[in-house]
């Protein structure tokens, strides 16, 4: 019976944590934000658009605090490097990003966002997604370290 009642508890607390929709628990956001996250994949409106991204090692540094860091080198081969600040917010579903520049990340998106939609957040993978004119842009990463 108290192992039925333990089994019982245990899954209640599992099922009562929330989720993001591509997987990863909002209550260890921050924690699992922290650190530098590696772009692998860009999709738009849920295709695999990585071939027509602008950017080479595109990497974005949260750090505790709430400083942030945005390393890319573009088309031309110039490496650029921008500061700025993070938060989490909207009951840990929203993730604000206040960078110091935008970028052109596709020939159709020169990203001015500030707000974008966490989809999946664990300790390895990052996935956010803002939405423009021509839909839902996805930028997947890796952590790195």
């Amino acid at each position: 019976m108290k192992k039925a009642l333990l089994f019982c508890c245990t899954m209640a607390l599992v099922f009562a944590c929330a989720k993001y929709p591509e997987g990863g628990l909002h209550k260890l956001a921050k924690g699992h934000m922290m650190g530098t996250w590696k772009m692998t994949a860009y999709y738009m409106n849920g295709f695999d658009y990585s071939d027509t991204v602008l950017v080479l090692n595109f990497q974005e540094t949260f750090n505790e605090g709430g400083t942030f860091e945005r390393k890319y080198i573009d088309t031309s081969g110039v490496y650029h490097n921008y500061g700025g600040g993070w938060d989490i917010a909207g009951e840990r579903t929203t993730l604000k990003i206040f960078a110091d520049s935008t970028y052109k990340l596709t020939p159709m998106i020169n990203n001015t966002a500030t707000n974008f939609t966490i989809d999946r957040l664990t300790k390895k993978d990052l996935w956010y997604s803002f939405e423009a004119s021509n839909g839902k842009h996805q930028l997947r990463f890796n952590k790195i370290n």
